[in-house]
């Protein structure tokens, strides 16, 4: 379950997708640009009057600003003013006092540049690379007090309201993309161990080994396609295998996936990716046969009937 940080976070982070979910103004507003002396001011307005150094005093005898917030907030007698202004304690305590970091202070950061990073909005990589040296300084330091490594990242994820297994598979996936192996190494190799599902791990591992050895690349993708994975890990693999890899591989992958196949969306893409591939292995005749399938499809549905006549043809051009 997310944390009260990590709700309101994801509620703001819905409602940039969809302005129209119902929310209210307090509820999405990103305090980072209010200005300090306002913050103050909003406090007193709803009958908490603290100053900078009262907030500090308070602040010290307090281990994290939610255990803060209780003790300020003990006497209020309305309770929908608690988030409200636990919201502006939070965003005091992260200005105020950085020398004094806690989980979710470090998660709201977390957040706050993976954020910037989805809208292509980061100025450069150093702030979420030291957010990622922090977070994993953060698992392994509570791995060694003999904590289980996915159930460590599992409580961090508690604090934060993006999926941070999927940030960090799409970054590293950007640095082999962009040619950094270098970094993106030290990151499969720093992760692997906390994240819940690392069979999208081990796809980041068979793109790594093919950029120095093809062969036992293929060998690694081979025991990932014996694992039977999901439709999304399957559509990826092809992307990599597309480009990459034997062709038997390929083959093999492709034929697992059309089973798995569920609406239009799907359908398309693996008709593209297959079309790509053979365009690239310059099989015109494959590659043109495929196009006829994808012209011929009609407009987006919901659903594929598993009975479709062009899943069947199209499985029969997969060779």
């Amino acid at each position: 379950m997310l944390h009260t940080k990590a709700l309101y976070n994801l509620l703001r982070l819905n409602v940039q997708d969809d302005p129209t979910m119902p929310h209210a103004a307090w509820a999405v507003e990103n305090l980072r640009s209010v200005a300090l002396e306002e913050l103050f001011a909003r406090l007193a307005r709803q009958g908490l009057s603290i100053d900078r150094e009262m907030f500090l005093q308070f602040a010290e005898s307090s281990d994290t600003p939610e255990e803060l917030a209780e003790i300020l907030l003990a006497d209020s007698a309305d309770e929908q003013l608690h988030d409200p202004l636990y919201l502006i304690l939070f965003e005091l305590w992260r200005r105020l006092l950085p020398e004094k970091p806690v989980l979710s202070i470090f998660c709201d950061e977390l957040d706050h540049q993976i954020d910037l990073y989805d809208r292509n909005e980061l100025e450069s990589d150093e702030a979420i690379q030291n957010a990622l040296a922090n977070l994993q300084e953060i698992l392994d330091e509570n791995t060694d007090t003999g904590a289980q490594p996915q159930d460590v990242f599992a409580g961090v994820e508690e604090d934060c309201a993006h999926d941070v297994e999927s940030f960090l598979y799409d970054y590293i996936s950007g640095l082999l993309d962009a040619g950094n192996s270098l970094y993106a190494s030290e990151l499969i190799e720093g992760f692997s161990p906390y994240v819940p599902e690392p069979i999208w791990f081990d796809l980041l591992r068979a793109r790594l080994l093919s950029l120095t050895d093809i062969n036992e690349a293929n060998v690694f993708t081979l025991q990932i396609l014996k694992k039977n994975p999901e439709l999304p890990i399957l559509i990826d693999l092809l992307r990599f295998l597309s480009t990459v890899g034997d062709r038997a591989l390929f083959v093999m992958a492709a034929k697992q996936a059309i089973p798995l196949l569920e609406n239009e969306e799907d359908f398309r893409e693996m008709l593209s990716l297959v079309s790509e591939y053979y365009r690239l292995l310059d099989l015109d005749d494959l590659e043109q046969a495929v196009q006829k399938l994808m012209q011929s499809r009609k407009a987006p549905s919901e659903a594929i009937d598993p009975e479709d006549p062009d899943l069947k043809a199209f499985a029969q051009l997969i060779l």
